[in-house]
């Protein structure tokens, strides 16, 4: 005989006991286990604050991506034209064919790491902790492109990258013009047959496919092993396809490969640990740290979370099964 109870739906999380009863016939005896999992209240109030939280964490990665593309339509009127010695172009030359395969593995990476995302259970947090985690990059890399000016890696720079203006009476025009087609495009210029240069230092091509193979690790079911073992060389044939091309230095994706590790992971250490611990835990140092505070504050502080997915909507009900059938397959 099973039995189940649950405790009363409340704003935060909530815990659920599951009771199994066994009769023993010797000495009609009841033995009793309890387990507990932590799921999400489903009252109104909850649910739109969580949405709130990830729409306002979206529009901080917003800021992010916008300030990057209008500091490189300033840019690259200033940066110097001689590009800087690089390692791999002594033992490689230049490919121009490898500047689209990286974004090619980029967008693919970015819809498997989103469709992952999508299917979990706890979609808004993991969303919203994307959108957190991007933004902080972003934020970094605008700051870097602001104060340093590194010449275009390409070799055909002359051919490839756009002529500098000299400050003239339609410059305003020219930079909104620039800035509406980086917005429209995303930063993926590789079918456009001239494009805005200078936006080196640390690669945010590498940022993206980073970001996005981490969340594939850390997101998909144990059992989903296969779109693990396929992120791993998606994302550095692509890390290498940015160099290999002549878009970035090695030292850009380099730098941009520590870092997103560096954000990504030390932001799951430190809002996976009880909550009660985080204020005083070292990485609580970290500037960042106060910002995302408030967005983690009503996610349970159990641990990490359960990797289980779900339909995201009511119908039709045949996925929500499928779905729960692969949470048995998958664990």
């Amino acid at each position: 005989m099973i039995e189940t109870t649950s405790s009363p739906i409340s704003n935060g999380p909530i815990k659920n006991y599951y009771i199994n009863k066994d009769r023993i016939n010797n000495n009609n005896n009841t033995i009793i286990t309890k387990q507990t999992t932590t799921i999400y209240s489903t009252r109104t109030g909850t649910f739109c604050s969580e949405l709130v939280k990830t729409i306002v964490a979206f529009f901080c990665l917003t800021i992010s991506a916008f300030l990057n593309f209008f500091l490189l339509t300033i840019i690259h009127d200033i940066v110097p034209r001689k590009p800087l010695n690089d390692l791999v172009w002594f033992i490689v030359p230049q490919q121009s064919w490898a500047w689209p395969v990286g974004d090619v593995l980029s967008t693919v990476n970015s819809v498997v790491g989103f469709a992952i995302v999508m299917l979990h259970r706890h979609r808004l947090v993991i969303l919203r902790r994307v959108f957190l985690i991007a933004a902080i990059l972003y934020g970094l890399r605008a700051i870097v492109l602001g104060v340093t000016f590194l010449p275009p890696s390409f070799e055909n720079r002359d051919t490839i990258c756009r002529p500098q203006m000299n400050g003239t009476s339609m410059y305003a025009d020219e930079i909104m013009r620039r800035f509406v087609t980086y917005v429209v495009t995303l930063g993926l210029t590789s079918s456009q047959p001239e494009i805005l240069c200078g936006d080196l230092m640390f690669s945010g091509h590498t940022v993206v496919l980073s970001i996005m193979y981490f969340t594939q690790l850390r997101y998909s079911p144990r059992g989903l092993f296969l779109i693990r073992w396929i992120a791993l060389p998606v994302t550095f044939l692509g890390i290498g396809a940015l160099v290999l091309s002549g878009g970035h230095y090695t030292m850009d994706v380099l730098i941009a490969y520590w870092l997103t590790s560096h954000v990504f992971w030390a932001y799951h250490q430190m809002f996976e640990c009880p909550r009660h611990r985080r204020p005083k835990a070292p990485l609580s140092n970290i500037w960042w740290f106060w910002l995302c505070y408030w967005f983690e504050s009503e996610v349970p502080d159990t641990g990490p979370l359960k990797n289980e997915w779900n339909w995201p909507f009511s119908r039709p009900r045949c996925l929500h099964r499928l779905m729960a059938t692969l949470n048995l397959k998958l664990k």
